[in-house]
């Protein structure tokens, strides 16, 4: 049995009694639309009867099934389809998980029952009637009926008693409050209105400055007060950051897609600066809609001209943010998996309906059919995964006319001098060469005859030509092959074909002849093409992502021919997938020449996929960091078995030396045939008249260097070449923003019952049909069509679901209280008329967001007290009437926020700013990255939303590990030290009232004062007492340290004086390393030989590896195991301000694992053992910040014991205190070294910017003494040296003299850490502070 709620329009079938009767009409309008809804489906005469029970005709309901009679005409009460319908049986709730039937409906029955059950279907229904009465067109227009499906209207606002409520939002409110007898609550105080104002607005606490003014403020009055420093909250910086936050929730921002390796989003963060920007600026909602479903195809973008982006095209990134599964088997599966995700977000978001779940059949219970499911899915389905460039596009091609202007005038000035230029003789003077086996290589015919005998000549060049010839007969059965898919990209429908996106990828495709220039040396040209496409002609900067048509995968293999950079990709997507995986292969071009690449495709035989070449930083996922990369490509095929497979053949290059005889084949005749082809091919060149064939010809002699082709040759390119480099290196490297790039638009199948494995007809892209199922035109993809129906004025959904999450974020419930689902299983309005008033006054102002919260925060309802009366406890303990303040829990990140802004380390600038920051950063945590593997701890037990679907509500819990977290977090215990430090100084009373303003946002009671002086003042004695001790027993360390420096300064300098008359005869006591660099002698170890190989622009230069912008090296594999060890290095920085560099790491391979000196990444200016998720890393307890390595060499070492001791030592000297951890074992051949990055692979959070001199691993723990002369192997003398020289009564002096001296620094360290911790002075009141409950509470 399967009951649903709602009344609306239902035809009706015709009746076998024909009555004019009153109780007729009130049947066929009141009971049987609703049985016809819930229960035909599952209690039938046609299909089923579960439990034997019938209702589609009368006698069925009164013979009832399994259970007994439906109804009982002699105790209607009874009756068991009523008290299904109450859901009064625990097991039998009808209708099946929908929501209960509606009080009206169940009177309706009550009554229809009670007058005796009127029921004129004294027949069961013909499979006909039975489909007609329960079709889907009349389920749909009954549930249109729905509150959220109706029009939005437009409702006077309601005048109660009070003639002083003038605010619109109240007097609709107190209609309600009125009604019940309930009054609202008075205002709040001012401290509580305004904490409650700045965390809403900008979600951080009033500051003791705000909390002034706003007293001064509400002496004008409570509403002037409140309305002037709204408008100062929304003008700030940091509203933009708070909306945004709540913005991600809602399309569930993540900076990885999750599932095995977790891989990131690129530029991810991108649509985080993009929405805080818009926020700030108030752009208006409806613009924001059309950017985020279709913000890459606007005619006129939002262009930011002070960034020089285009701001709409970031809008799209959301539909980035699915989860991606590794490598599946089935990828069409994971294609509408991820689909799925896109259309669930994209109309939870802004429809507040749960349009995924007509993935399988229409809606359980809203008016969303079936075929609406797949309208969205062909719209979504057709984008592909990309990299999309957000540049301003007036600035795109600023440069390119001038680039283009300046290489045909070098081009002009290279073919006059190659046409002066004598080739018979370089040809004849050149050196011989072993016969290539490139069949692109032009003078592979030259050097196989010149390494025969000449008496051989003709009949090699006979086979040559009988070679020559057969390869032209295969080149022309290749064109004349009829493939499955063929596309040729000097063929203009070909080129147009394929889809692109960034600016190295022009209008059209290039034609033959096309050329670069060489950016490096005294090189000019660096290669001439055949016709294709290539990214790079003008810039290296410019980007592409080329992708072809859409097509079915065979049992052949698909072929590319390309060229380009080691970091450019080529891949096959199957199904729109983008990752890398085991059946999902992905590759890189050669640089040198174009060739040809196969994939076997025999898995995907049947699927549907496309084609996709990316520079290096375009892969949707796999994206790279090189700022200069390239890719080109001139043909693509698909085989299918028995195909002849295409390859690079000898007749495209060397068709044109047989094509007339040459009388006698010897040296001389053929250089002069060499020649007039090379003569004949510049001039080509020259006139743009080059061919494919010449093309190759000159790009072979370019690599064989018989071109002149350098400055020194051709002085007169010189200055043109130089202006070309200088003006290139002004083109911008693309942004770029994660987002899609549409195919060719198509109308998706059906799955019946969502097996894709099923498919059914076509749907045609459209709206949802309850709105307008009015198709799209089939030649667009259908997203800018579905921006407008979104924000067309008949759809009651965009305007209320928005308005309702504004009211939802200020008041801590929604109008709506599911605000993600406005449909039956949702939540009705708890005020429909005030939600309706909102929406349209939403529209009318612009749709701005700012003007919509102003409205709101200046209502007396925001600044109600939040105490409960004890009427409204009574009647409405929920508050739906909202008569007084929600008592509200902050969400985790303003939780954060507060006490890093509280302990004086939230950095507050770079608004909109910047990539990911990690766990230790000091910005807000609207910046924080989000790992989908590894989410925030603190943030998570204060119920940050896991970022799967769209969370327009926030779980909240109150669960024991909220409380642990504040009183034990680390994280919370600094803050808490900090908190108390800055106040560590000054008038006790002043301080804590200080405290309690900036922790709570109000001054401290006259208890609270009274209470905090008491515990201050006993710990203040403690301190004192402590600090008398300190200092009592460093005066007793000093008297010690002058007796000891007695007896040993005589033996230093003795020592010394021996060491300077020996030390041109006395070998270094240092200890051996294992591997050691000294890079003023090159890249190789001294020791074993293990090479280093520069990256990215690392150089040895002024006897120093210099490692900046990116630069890094890395070594062959380690062949030892290490464990215990010792990482040594000699390094001088480029500046201090720097976070988070490596010195030297020892890694796996791949950089999971790793050991390494870093600088600065948890605490600015400090030294640290960097590790993999920090599993071996801690402070350096009480290490002193770093003030001289940015201008000297430092020396810094880091010992790994046997039981996991780490320390570390700067100069020599210990480098404040070791810790206790776990040893990491890397295997032998498992393991490498890397300079200038904190580990693989390299990214620029990671990379260190200076110099370093010397480094060395040890396989073993060093000493201090060994590190000591390590540092100083002159210098250094150990106490064993010169405890070997004293007499009897001197050793025993100086060993009771350092007894007393051990003694007396293991007191005062346990001083000193009674004192830097503070405890429990300031820290425990500070935490007393973080652990209130105002302190996470809204009151």
């Amino acid at each position: 049995m399967s009951f649903r709620t709602n009344i609306g329009f239902f035809a009706f079938l015709p009746v076998l009694v024909t009555v004019g009767k009153p109780e007729l009409e009130f049947f066929e309008n009141r009971i049987r639309p609703v049985l016809a809804e819930n229960c035909y489906e599952c209690h039938n005469s046609i299909k089923q009867a579960k439990s034997g029970l019938v209702l589609d005709y009368k006698q069925g309901i009164i013979k009832g099934g399994e259970r007994g009679p439906a109804i009982s005409l002699t105790n209607p009460k009874s009756s068991l389809l009523l008290r299904v319908m109450k859901h009064e049986i625990s097991n039998l709730k009808m209708p099946k998980g929908g929501p209960k039937i509606t009080d009206n409906i169940i009177k309706d029955f009550e009554s229809w029952i009670t007058a005796g059950a009127f029921d004129p279907r004294d027949k069961p229904p013909t499979a006909e009637q039975f489909a007609q009465e329960t079709s889907w067109e009349k389920i749909r227009e009954k549930r249109k009926a729905w509150w959220s499906f109706q029009p939005v209207r437009n409702h006077e606002i309601p005048f109660g008693l009070d003639s002083a409520i003038d605010h619109p939002v109240d007097n609709f409110l107190r209609d309600k409050m009125n009604a019940t007898g309930l009054s609202p609550n008075k205002p709040a105080d001012q401290y509580t209105i305004l904490r409650r104002l700045t965390f809403s607005l900008t979600g951080l606490p009033p500051s003791i400055e705000q909390q002034d003014r706003f007293s001064k403020l509400i002496e004008k009055g409570l509403d002037q007060g409140v309305t002037e420093f709204s408008d100062e909250l929304l003008s700030s910086p940091h509203f933009g950051e708070r909306w945004a936050r709540h913005w991600m929730d809602w399309v569930r921002y993540a900076d990885s897609h999750g599932s095995e390796g977790d891989p990131q989003i690129p530029n991810a963060y991108r649509y985080r600066n993009y929405l805080i920007r818009a926020l700030n600026e108030d752009i208006g909602y409806d613009q924001l809609v059309r950017e985020h479903i279709a913000g890459d195809l606007l005619k006129n973008p939002r262009v930011n001209k002070k960034l020089g982006i285009n701001e709409s095209a970031i809008g799209t990134s959301h539909l980035r943010f699915v989860l991606h599964g590794f490598a599946p088997t089935d990828a069409l599966d994971e294609h509408v998996r991820f689909t799925d995700d896109q259309i669930d977000t994209v109309t939870k978001t802004f429809l507040g309906l749960t349009v995924s779940c007509a993935r399988c059949h229409h809606h359980k219970f809203d008016a969303i059919s079936h075929d609406d499911y797949y309208a969205l899915f062909g719209i979504f389905s057709n984008g592909r995964p990309a990299q999309r460039v957000i540049d301003d596009p007036s600035n795109l091609s600023l440069y390119d006319n001038q680039l283009t202007e300046i290489k045909n005038k070098i081009k002009n000035a290279i073919t006059k001098h190659w046409q002066s230029t004598d080739f018979t003789s370089k040809i004849l003077n050149r050196k011989s060469k072993d016969p290539s086996k490139d069949p692109h290589d032009f003078l592979m015919v030259w050097d196989k005859l010149e390494s025969h005998n000449e008496k051989n000549s003709n009949a090699e060049w006979k086979k040559l030509e009988a070679q020559v010839k057969e390869s032209k007969k295969r080149l022309k059965d290749f064109t004349q092959t009829d493939f499955p898919e063929s596309w040729n990209m000097s063929n203009p429908s070909d080129y147009n074909s394929w889809k692109k996106s960034g600016t190295g990828l022009k209008e059209n495709s290039a034609e033959a002849g096309a050329f670069t220039l060489s950016l490096k040396g005294n090189k000019i040209l660096e290669h001439i093409y055949p016709a294709g496409v290539y990214t790079h002609l003008l810039s290296t900067k410019e980007n592409g992502t080329f992708s072809s048509p859409r097509f079915k995968f065979n049992e052949g293999n698909l072929w590319l021919r390309i060229i380009g950079d080691k970091g450019s990709s080529f891949r096959y997507s199957v199904w729109n997938y983008p990752r890398r995986g085991t059946v999902y292969p992905k590759s890189s071009p050669e640089p040198s020449s174009l060739k040809w690449y196969s994939f076997k495709t025999n898995y995907w035989a049947g699927e549907t996929g496309y084609l996709e070449i990316t520079t290096n930083r375009d892969h949707p996922v796999e994206a790279g960091n090189a700022d200069r990369s390239w890719f080109g490509i001139t043909d693509a095929v698909q085989t299918k078995p028995g195909q002849p497979n295409p390859r690079n053949e000898m007749a495209e290059v060397l068709s044109s030396l047989f094509i007339k005889p040459i009388k006698e084949i010897n040296r001389a005749s053929l250089a002069k045939r060499y020649s007039e082809i090379i003569t004949e091919s510049i001039e080509a060149w020259r006139s743009n008249e080059i061919s494919n064939e010449q093309s190759l010809i000159l790009l072979s002699l370019l690599k064989h260097d018989l071109l002149p082709n350098n400055l020194n040759e051709i002085p007169s390119c010189r200055d043109p070449l130089e202006r070309y480099k200088e003006l290139e290196t002004q083109v911008p490297v693309p942004k770029l923003t994660p987002g899609i790039l549409d195919g060719e638009p198509f109308d998706q199948a059906l799955f019946e019952r969502g097996n894709h494995k099923k498919p059914a007809h076509l749907v045609p892209r459209r709206f949802l049909e309850a709105i307008d199922e009015t198709p799209y035109p089939k030649n667009t993809s259908g997203r800018l069509e579905l921006a407008t129906d979104l924000l067309r004025e008949d759809n009651p959904f965009t305007a209320r679901v928005i308005v309702n999450r504004i009211w939802h974020h200020l008041f801590g419930n929604g109008i709506v209280r599911t605000p993600d689902n406005f449909g039956r299983l949702g939540e009705k309005p708890s005020h429909p008329e005030l939600l309706d008033y909102l929406a349209i006054k939403f529209r009318n102002d612009e749709w701005s967001i700012k003007k919509m919260i102003r409205f709101l925060v200046t209502s007396e309802t925001f600044r109600s007290s939040s105490p409960p009366s004890s009427k409204a406890k009574e009647i409405d303990p929920q508050n739906i009437l909202l008569s007084h303040a929600n008592l509200r829990r902050i969400e985790a990140e303003p939780i954060r926020d507060a006490m890093l802004l509280s302990s004086g380390r939230l950095q507050l600038d770079r608004i909109a700013e910047g990539k990911p920051e990690g766990k230790n950063s000091p910005r807000r945590s609207v910046y924080r990255q989000i790992k989908r593997n590894s989410l925030d701890t603190f943030l998570s037990v204060f119920d940050a939303p896991v970022p799967s679907s769209t969370k327009g509500r926030r779980d909240i819990t109150n669960v024991p590990a909220q409380s642990l977290t504040l009183m034990n977090d680390p994280d919370v215990v600094k803050a808490a030290r900090e908190f108390g430090n800055i106040h560590r100084t000054g008038n006790s009373k002043e301080n804590i009232s200080k405290m309690f303003r900036i922790a709570l946002g109000r001054p401290p009671l006259e208890h609270e004062i009274s209470r905090s002086l008491e515990y201050l003042d006993r710990n203040d004695r403690n301190s004192q007492e402590i600090e008398s001790k300190i200092a009592s027993s460093r005066q007793n360390l000093d008297k010690v340290n002058i007796h000891i420096s007695k007896i040993t300064e005589p033996v230093l300098k003795q020592i010394l004086k021996e060491r300077k008359l020996a030390s041109n005869n006395t070998a270094s006591s240092s200890p051996e390393p294992s591997l050691h660099w000294d890079f003023s002698q090159g890249l190789e170890d001294s020791i074993l030989g293990i090479k280093c190989q520069l990256k990215s622009g690392a150089k040895l230069e002024n006897g120093a590896l210099q490692v900046r912008n990116g630069g890094y090296a890395v070594t062959e594999k380690i062949p030892f195991d290490v464990s215990e060890k010792t990482l040594s290095a000699w390094v001088k920085l480029d500046n201090l301000k720097q976070r988070a560099g490596g010195v030297i790491t020892l890694q796996t391979p791949n950089g999971v694992l790793f050991d390494s000196i870093v600088y600065a990444e948890k605490q600015p200016y400090i030294w640290m053992s960097g590790s993999n998720s920090f599993r071996r890393t801690e402070n350096f307890t009480l290490a002193p910040q770093e003030k001289q390595a940015d201008k000297v060499f430092v020396h810094l070492v880091v010992t790994y014991s046997k039981e996991g001791k780490i320390t570390g030592y700067r100069n020599g000297k210990p480098y404040g205190k070791p810790y206790q951890k776990s040893t990491f074992h890397f295997k032998p051949n498992d393991s490498v070294i890397s300079f200038g990055v904190r580990h693989l692979p390299a990214s620029p959070q990671r990379m260190l910017h200076g110099e370093i001199k010397l480094a060395s691993l040890f396989d073993r723990e060093l000493s201090s003494d060994e590190i000591k002369a390590l540092f100083d192997p002159v210098s250094h003398i150990t106490s064993q040296e010169i405890t070997k020289r004293f007499s009897t009564e001197e050793k025993e002096l100086f060993d009771k003299l350092s007894a007393q001296k051990v003694e007396i620094m293991k007191k005062i360290q346990g001083f000193e850490r009674q004192r830097i911790t503070d405890k429990p002075k300031l820290q425990d009141l500070a935490l007393a502070l973080f652990n209130m409950k105002e302190f996470i509470y809204l009151r």
